[in-house]
C-alpha cells in the first residue's frame, strides 16, 4: 500500500504555519487554513481553527511529517462555531495523547452555546439579497477530550495570556466570533471577521448573521496594529501591512462591489 501523503506546513514566520484543510464533508478547497503557532518557552503548541470535517486527521498527520509533535498540542483558539472552522475538532482531541488531555479549547461565549446546542442555525447570504442559510456546527468532542473556556466580551481577565494572545470580540459573522492577536508577531488570525477578499484587499465576505455588526467588527479590526494577517479562506498574503501602510479602498468602488457581491472591501496592501 502506497504510503499516505501530507501537505508540508506552509512556514509563514518564525514558529507560525499554516495548514491547507477541508471545507467541508473531507472536500478539499483552495485557500481554506488552520494555523499553528509554537511557543518555545515553555515548549507547547496553539492551534488556530480546525477545518472542516476530516481536517482533524490532516492536522493531526501533517504535524507528525513535518516534525511537529502533536501531542505538544496544548490549546486551540476557536474563531466561531461554524462547521469549517469547528468541524475538525473532535477527530483531533481524539487522536491526542493522554498528556494532551483535555484539550484547552478557547471560543466566544455565545458561539460555545451555538456549537454545543447541535442545531442548524441561520445565516444570510448577501447583505442585500438577504438570502436565508440553514448551518450546522462541527461535531462535538467528548466531554473527556476537551474543556471548553469561554472568552468573555469586556472580560477583566485574559485566559490567553500565557501566549502572549490578546482575544477580540468581533461579533457579526457569529454572535460570539473573535479574533485573535499574536502580540510578539503581530499576527492577527481573524477567522472570517476580516477577510482576504481578494488577492491584495481585505474586508467582509457576504455570509453573516449581522452584516451591520460584522462591518462594524471589521472597521474595528482594520484600525488596530498588526503587520501580518491570516484569514481562514481564499488565500495568504505573506506582505507585512501595518495600519500605515494600509491602503483605504474608493467609496465608490466600495458601493458597488457591496450592493452587487456582497463584498465590502476595506483597504488593500500596498503595491510591491
Amino acid at each position: 500500500m502506497t504510503a499516505q501523503r501530507h501537505p508540508s506546513l506552509i512556514k509563514l514566520l518564525d514558529d507560525i504555519y499554516a495548514v491547507p484543510v477541508t471545507i467541508a464533508a473531507y472536500t478539499r478547497f483552495p485557500g481554506v487554513y488552520a494555523f499553528i503557532l509554537v511557543r518555545q518557552d515553555p515548549p507547547g503548541i496553539m492551534l488556530f481553527d480546525t477545518g472542516g470535517l476530516g481536517s482533524g486527521r490532516i492536522i493531526y498527520n501533517t504535524m507528525k511529517a513535518n516534525g511537529l509533535n502533536p501531542d505538544d498540542l496544548k490549546a486551540v483558539a476557536i474563531t466561531h462555531w461554524h462547521a469549517d472552522h469547528t468541524g475538525g475538532l473532535a477527530e483531533l482531541a481524539k487522536m491526542l495523547g493522554p498528556a494532551s488531555k483535555p484539550l484547552k479549547v478557547y471560543m466566544g461565549d455565545k458561539d460555545i452555546i451555538l456549537m454545543l446546542d447541535r442545531k442548524p442555525h441561520k445565516l444570510v447570504i448577501h447583505p442585500n439579497l438577504r438570502i436565508p442559510v440553514a448551518y450546522m456546527p462541527g461535531r462535538t468532542p467528548a466531554p473527556e477530550d476537551v474543556e471548553f473556556i469561554p472568552l468573555l466580551p469586556g472580560g477583566d481577565e485574559n485566559p490567553l495570556s500565557e501566549w502572549d494572545i490578546e482575544y477580540i470580540p468581533t461579533p457579526g459573522h457569529t454572535p460570539g466570533h473573535t479574533s485573535y492577536l499574536h502580540r510578539p508577531t503581530g499576527s492577527l488570525f481573524p477567522g472570517c471577521g476580516l477577510s482576504l477578499i481578494g488577492k491584495d484587499t481585505v474586508g467582509i465576505h457576504f455570509m453573516s448573521t449581522d452584516h451591520r455588526k460584522a462591518l462594524e467588527s471589521a472597521r474595528m479590526l482594520a484600525e488596530i496594529d498588526f503587520t501580518y494577517h491570516w484569514p481562514v479562506h481564499w488565500g495568504i498574503n505573506r506582505a507585512e501591512i501595518p495600519r500605515e501602510k494600509r491602503v483605504p479602498i474608493r467609496k465608490d468602488a466600495k458601493f458597488w462591489t457591496y450592493r452587487l457581491l456582497g463584498f465590502y472591501p476595506l483597504f488593500r496592501y500596498p503595491a510591491p
